[in-house]
């Protein structure tokens, strides 16, 4: 109790000096669920998977990977070493023929891409795409209005 009076004293303390009424101070009670930081932990690995390149397989498409990072979305596929891979690409999907033993797989983007600056490499059976994302233009443009 002793401890609650001392605070108790700091905080009317720190009112004084500010001039204003301040919340009531947390009672114990409350305190005591502050002790409980595991939701410290689920925010901090919410925030770290936010801002790490995101991670995924594609679908139909075994040994596969999809990444996406601030610039770029990279796509990887696993093929065997003779294959002859032809990639074909838009704005919102890749498309790979010469995969030996399968038809043409299609791939959907996360975002849209500038086609212009794709490369792609192959090397030991491993074919990556890397593309770079499409600029979004944010500023706005005037348009002439036709009355009718």
């Amino acid at each position: 109790m002793n401890r609650s009076n001392n605070n108790q004293s700091r905080w009317e303390a720190i009112e004084s000096i500010l001039g204003t009424k301040l919340p009531n101070l947390p009672s114990d009670q409350h305190l005591e669920l502050w002790k409980d930081t595991s939701w410290v932990e689920d925010y901090v690995k919410h925030m770290l998977e936010k801002s790490l390149p995101k991670r995924g397989m594609l679908k139909g498409v075994k040994d596969s990977e999809i990444f996406e990072t601030h610039h770029f979305v990279i796509v990887k596929m696993n093929m065997a070493n003779n294959a002859n891979p032809i990639v074909k690409i838009r704005t919102d999907q890749v498309k790979v023929e010469g995969i030996s033993g399968s038809n043409a797989q299609v791939v959907r983007l996360p975002c849209h891409i500038d086609t212009r600056y794709s490369r792609a490499s192959y090397k030991d059976g491993i074919l990556q795409i890397k593309m770079r994302k499409k600029k979004i233009n944010k500023a706005y443009h005037e348009i002439s209005i036709r009355y009718l």
